[in-house]
C-alpha cells in the first residue's frame, strides 16, 4: 500500500502523508510526505512539463518517508506521482502561489442601501437588509452608485459602519469603534485566480460567544476556531465535531460566514478570519444586531427552519453498544422493571451485521427482529438504531456477497462519492478506512440506499443514531450536486442527517435522528450529542461547556452520555453528578463503548462496561446510585410535558432549550460570565456540581424571585448563594416571575 493526501487528514495530529505546505507560496521549501508498505518508494514529478530529477528522499518513520522538493518561483506549477513496487498514487497538481494585501480601496461608491468597495482584484459590498448587514466579496464585481472618498450606513440599534480612502471599515456604536477591518490578504495563482482571503482587524468585546459546540472555552475570547468538523475520539480540546461559523458578542452585534468552506477564526489578539475560495465569491458573510437571544434567533431564522422532535424524545434514553442480542435486551427490560425505572428510548447500536448496517446480524443474535422489536415498544420504548454512512471494507475477514454487490453498484452508478479522476473515493484513513460514502446529493443514491432500510420503519423502528460523517478528507473528491470535497467536509454531515430525517418524515414517522457531526443549519436535524468522551471530571466539565456553546451557536437540542461512555467506569460520585445534569438537560441519556472497546485493555474478558444504574451499582458497591438514578428518571418522566412545551417554543422562537443565561439575563455582567449554570428552558435554572467531593457550591442568581425545586426555598435574586447539594440532589431553580 502506498498512501498519499496534499490536505493531510485532521488539524490536530500530522498524518505523515501529507505535503508541506499543502499551498506552497513563492520561496517556500515543499516537503511530499508518503506512507508505503512495500519498499522505498519513487518520486515522480513535472516543474511546468519538464521533469524533476534527483528529488532526495529519506525516512521519516518506520513505512514513512519524505520528498524534499525545495522551492519554486511564483507561478510554477508542479505535478507528481509516487510509486513503490505495488503500485502508485494518483497525479497531484499545485500551483505556486504569491500572498498581496489591501490596506485600503481604491474606490469607494456609495447606492441607497449599500457601498461597494474596489479593491481592483475584487470587490466588496456591504448591503443594509432586514436589519442585518450582509458582507459580499467576489471577482466579478458588483452593480455601483456613485463615487465618493468616504461613505458610511447607518444601521439597525445606533450601530453604523463607516469606509474611506484611507482605511478600510469601522463598525461603530454612537462613538464607540467595535470592529474594524484593516486588511484583506488574498492568496493567488498567476492567472490572478483567487484562492484563499484572510480578513484581519480589531475586535473590541471582552466575550465571544459561539462558533459552534466547543470543549474548550464558552468564552472564545482569546481563543478561536479552525472551522472544521473533526472526529476526535475524547479529548476534544480544541477541536470539534460541530464548528458553525456564527458569533456574538456582548457588544449588541455577531457575524456569521456563509457557505460551507470551513472559516478560520482567531480572536487572541487583533481578529482575523481565512478561508479557502473555490470560484469568483470570495465571501458572503452577515452582521447581526441586537440582544444575544435576538441575534441567536436572527442566525437560525437565516439558515434554517428548526424541527421539533416528538414529545417522547424529552424522556430517558438507554443505550450500550453491547447490546447485541435477544438476551441482552431482554436483560435490560427486565431491569427496568425490577427496578421501577421509567424510561423511553432504547437505542441499539450493535444490531446489524457488522457488514451492510442495514440487515439484521444473524439468528444466533436476534431471532426474530419483527418479535424484539414489538417486545421493545410492548415496555413502552421507542427504538433507535444506529447507522454509519459507508459501504464498508472488508479488512477482517471475507466480505459477504451482498456487501460485495452493494458496493460493485455503487461504483457503477457512482452512488458513491467520487475521485477527481472518476474512481471511487475511499475514506483515507482511521475508522472505515477504505470504505466508500455514500453521495447523499444524488437523489437516486438515496433511493437506493433508502429502499434498503424501508422494511425496518415497516418493522417499527422510530429514528437513527446517525453517527459518523466527518470522514470526507480529500479536497477534489467530487459530489453528484457539483460539490468538490472542500466544500462538502463540512457539509456532508448535514447531508446524510438531513437525509435520514427526511426517511423518516416521507414515510410518516414521526421519529429522531441523533447525531454528531453537524455544522451550520444544524437546527433543522435535531437531535445531537456530544460525542465520545471518557469517564472523569475534567470530560464532564467538558460536555458542560459543550452544552452552553452547542445552543449559543443555533443548536436548540443536545445531550451527552452520562459521566462518559469510555474507559474505566465513572466512580459513583461522578455517575450521580452526571445523571442529576442529565436529568435537567434537553436530552438524558447514558451509553457506552463496546465492550472490547478502545480502554478495553484494562479488564478482564466477558467484563460488562455498561453504564446503566443497575451495572454501576453492581461494579461500585455504591448504595445511592439505584435509588437515585430511579429518583431522577422518576423527575424526568414528570417533566416531560414541561419540556415539550419550552421544545415548541424554542422551535417558534429560535432560543436553545438549554440556554447560557446571557441570552435571559444579557444586561446582568455576572450572568454573561457564567459558564457553569443554564437555563433549561425559560422557567428553570440549573446548576449542576462539576468538582469531586464538592457538597456545597455558589450559585449566581439573577434579578427576581426563584424557588428550590428540591427543598421549596424561595430566594431572592440580584446575588450570589451558597447551597447545599446532597448526593442525590441538583441545584434547581424555579424563575418565579418571569
Amino acid at each position: 500500500m502506498i498512501k498519499h493526501l496534499p490536505e493531510g487528514l485532521v488539524p490536530f495530529e500530522d498524518c505523515r502523508f501529507s505535503r508541506v505546505p499543502f499551498a506552497p507560496l513563492e520561496g517556500e521549501k515543499v516537503f511530499v510526505d508518503c506512507r508505503s508498505e512495500e519498499g522505498v518508494p519513487v518520486f515522480h514529478g513535472n516543474l511546468n512539463d519538464k521533469v524533476m530529477k534527483n528529488v532526495p528522499c529519506s525516512g521519516i518513520a518506520e513505512h514513512h518517508y519524505r520528498f524534499e522538493l525545495g522551492s519554486f518561483e511564483f507561478g510554477d506549477r508542479v505535478s507528481y506521482w509516487i510509486e513503490n513496487c505495488a503500485e502508485s498514487t494518483r497525479v497531484f497538481t499545485f500551483d505556486v502561489q504569491q500572498e498581496k494585501t489591501y490596506r485600503k480601496p481604491l474606490h469607494i461608491f456609495k447606492g441607497e442601501k449599500d457601498v461597494v468597495l474596489d479593491f481592483g482584484a475584487f470587490e466588496v459590498r456591504y448591503a443594509d437588509m432586514d436589519g442585518m448587514l450582509y458582507q459580499t466579496a467576489n471577482t466579478a464585481g458588483f452593480d455601483k452608485g456613485k463615487p465618493c472618498e468616504k461613505s458610511e450606513l447607518e444601521l439597525h440599534s445606533d450601530f453604523k459602519i463607516e469606509f474611506s480612502l484611507n482605511f478600510i471599515s469601522k463598525l461603530k456604536r454612537l462613538s464607540n469603534t467595535l470592529m474594524t477591518v484593516d486588511s484583506f490578504t488574498v492568496r493567488e495563482k498567476a492567472d490572478g485566480t483567487i484562492t484563499s482571503v484572510s480578513q484581519r482587524g480589531m475586535l473590541n468585546a471582552s466575550y465571544v460567544w459561539g462558533t459552534g459546540e466547543r470543549f474548550d472555552h464558552v468564552n472564545q475570547r482569546q481563543h478561536g476556531s479552525n472551522g472544521r468538523v473533526v472526529e476526535k475520539f475524547t479529548h476534544q480540546g480544541d477541536q470539534t465535531y460541530l464548528p458553525i461559523p456564527f458569533f456574538m458578542t456582548e457588544k449588541g452585534f455577531g457575524w456569521s460566514g456563509g457557505g460551507s468552506i470551513p472559516i478560520q477564526l482567531d480572536f487572541s489578539n487583533e481578529f482575523t478570519m481565512t478561508r479557502a475560495v473555490n470560484g469568483q465569491q470570495l465571501f458572503d458573510d452577515c452582521l447581526y444586531f441586537g440582544t444575544t437571544k435576538q441575534m441567536l434567533s436572527a442566525f437560525i431564522k437565516k439558515t434554517g427552519k428548526p424541527v421539533l422532535p416528538p414529545e417522547w424524545a424529552f424522556g430517558t434514553w438507554i443505550s450500550a453498544n453491547g447490546w447485541n442480542c435477544d438476551d441482552e435486551v431482554d436483560a435490560q427490560l427486565e431491569a427496568l422493571k425490577t427496578y421501577d425505572y421509567p424510561a423511553d428510548v432504547m437505542v441499539l447500536e450493535a444490531w446489524s451485521d457488522e457488514q451492510t448496517f442495514y440487515l439484521w446480524n444473524d439468528t444466533t443474535h436476534w431471532k426474530n427482529p419483527k418479535e424484539t422489536i414489538e417486545k421493545i415498544r410492548a415496555a413502552g420504548l421507542h427504538l433507535v438504531l444506529w447507522q454509519i454512512p459507508i459501504l464498508k471494507y472488508e479488512w477482517d475477514g471475507e466480505p459477504g456477497e451482498r456487501l460485495l454487490a452493494d458496493c460493485q453498484e455503487a461504483i457503477d452508478k457512482k452512488y458513491c462519492i467520487m475521485n477527481e479522476d472518476g474512481t471511487p473515493y475511499r475514506i483515507t484513513e482511521n475508522w472505515f478506512h477504505n470504505s466508500l460514502l455514500l453521495d447523499f446529493t444524488n437523489p437516486e443514491a438515496v433511493k437506493w440506499w433508502f429502499d434498503k432500510r424501508k422494511y425496518l420503519l415497516d418493522l417499527g423502528v422510530e429514528g437513527f443514531k446517525t453517527d459518523g460523517g466527518e470522514f470526507l478528507f480529500d479536497h477534489t473528491a467530487k459530489l453528484k450536486n457539483g460539490m468538490i470535497g472542500l466544500e462538502a467536509h463540512n457539509a456532508y454531515p448535514g447531508q446524510y442527517i438531513g437525509a435520514y430525517h427526511d426517511f423518516l418524515q416521507e414515510n410518516g414517522v414521526n421519529g429522531v435522528v441523533f447525531s454528531r457531526a453537524d455544522s451550520t443549519g444544524a437546527q433543522m436535524r435535531p437531535i445531537h450529542w456530544a460525542g465520545d468522551q471518557i469517564s472523569t471530571w475534567e470530560e464532564f466539565r467538558a460536555q458542560l461547556t459543550a452544552g452552553l456553546t452547542a445552543g449559543l451557536s443555533g443548536v436548540l437540542f443536545w445531550g451527552f452520555d452520562i459521566a462518559g461512555f469510555a474507559g474505566d467506569l465513572p466512580e459513583a460520585e461522578l455517575y450521580l453528578r452526571a445523571t442529576a445534569m442529565a436529568c435537567f438537560s434537553p436530552v438524558m441519556q447514558w451509553h457506552a463503548e463496546p465492550r472490547s472497546g478502545q480502554f478495553y485493555a484494562t479488564h478482564e474478558d466477558g467484563f460488562v462496561n455498561d453504564r446503566s444504574p443497575w451495572n454501576m451499582a453492581e461494579k461500585t458497591e455504591c448504595e445511592n446510585i439505584l435509588p437515585a438514578s430511579v429518583r431522577f428518571a422518576k423527575i424526568r418522566r414528570a417533566m416531560r410535558p414541561y419540556l415539550y412545551r419550552e421544545a415548541q417554543y424554542c422551535v417558534q422562537s429560535g432560543r436553545p432549550l438549554m440556554a447560557h443565561l446571557c441570552l435571559d439575563f444579557p444586561e446582568d455582567q455576572t450572568a454573561c460570565t457564567c459558564n457553569d449554570a443554564y437555563m433549561l428552558g425559560r422557567k428553570l435554572l440549573v446548576a449542576p456540581i462539576l468538582e469531586k467531593g464538592q457538597t456545597t457550591r455558589t450559585v449566581y442568581l439573577p434579578k427576581g424571585r426563584w424557588k428550590h425545586c428540591f427543598n421549596q426555598n424561595v430566594y431572592d435574586g440580584g446575588r450570589e448563594m451558597q447551597l447545599n447539594v446532597p448526593l442525590d440532589e441538583i441545584v434547581v431553580l424555579e424563575r418565579l416571575d418571569g
